[in-house]
């Protein structure tokens, strides 16, 4: 029998869902501005000025192969179906509630998001800054994407910090030292700091959830239906893909079991 245990949001969350969550192309297009923002500098006031060619040449192709690595898994995450139920979605062998606003039968571990309105399988967050929610099909793309901001502001960082500690090694850089870093290269850092920390907490929040298998929006509303089921190995290459390769480090790359459900879902 089907049960109606689709819980609305509480009304304490609603005012910030609508507020942060309901303009998200506006923090998309921050997300592409920062990022050209900080390739431009990075470039200009980092690399170019360098004496060396070939440290210049080889960082400058670690942050353009992380920086287009970035940008797909960015892309994937927004354009890629995160696990819609198609709407007036019939009973099936797999449902075990029923969502009144899509008219919907919805298997197990599916909920409904305010902002997309519809009902997402395995629903993580809607994420602003992808423009989507997160769930069972572009979970993987959301992973690489906060990993390869965290590795391109930590490359930056280095940048930054090496030259600096480099030159006090040498005595060039001391407390009588009269030279202080420019306008851009203040900003720069800690526009990099922001977004390391930023992918920190995005990316050990996501690990946490896969280890113990329940969603972010499972553990906000305690649902007792999901209980931890499956190994974190188990749930990585459900997300990933079940043969551990590169390819999980790919954005390029669709897992298997994602295939599948494009061939077999209705539009």
């Amino acid at each position: 029998m089907l049960t109606s245990d689709w819980v609305p949001m509480p009304n304490r969350f609603l005012y910030l869902v609508v507020l942060q969550e309901a303009q998200p192309p506006r923090f998309v297009l921050h997300t592409t501005e920062f990022g050209l923002w900080m390739k431009t500098t990075s470039m200009g006031y980092l690399l170019a000025p360098s004496n060396n060619l070939i440290y210049a040449v080889t960082n400058g192709v670690v942050f353009h192969l992380l920086a287009s690595l970035a940008l797909m898994s960015h892309l994937r995450t927004m354009l890629t179906d995160p696990g819609s139920v198609p709407l007036g979605n019939p009973p099936g062998s797999d449902t075990v509630s029923y969502c009144f606003i899509c008219r919907s039968a919805i298997p197990e571990r599916a909920y409904h998001c305010i902002v997309c309105g519809r009902c997402i399988r395995k629903s993580d967050h809607h994420c602003p800054w992808v423009n989507n929610c997160v769930g069972e099909d572009n979970q993987k793309y959301f992973l690489l994407f906060t990993l390869y901001i965290g590795l391109i502001s930590t490359h930056i960082l280095l940048l930054l910090g090496i030259p600096i500690l480099l030159s006090h090694a040498r005595g060039e850089w001391n407390a009588s030292s009269t030279v202080s870093p420019s306008g851009p290269i203040l900003f720069l850092f800690l526009v990099a700091l922001m977004g390391f920390l930023f992918a920190l907490v995005m990316l050990c929040s996501q690990m946490c959830a896969i280890y113990r298998d329940k969603t972010i929006t499972e553990m906000l509303y305690q649902n007792k239906r999901s209980q931890g089921r499956r190994s974190l190995w188990a749930n990585m290459k459900a997300i990933c893909g079940s043969r551990v390769s590169l390819a999980w480090l790919s954005p390029f790359h669709t897992p298997e079991c994602h295939k599948s459900r494009e061939h077999h879902d209705p539009a």
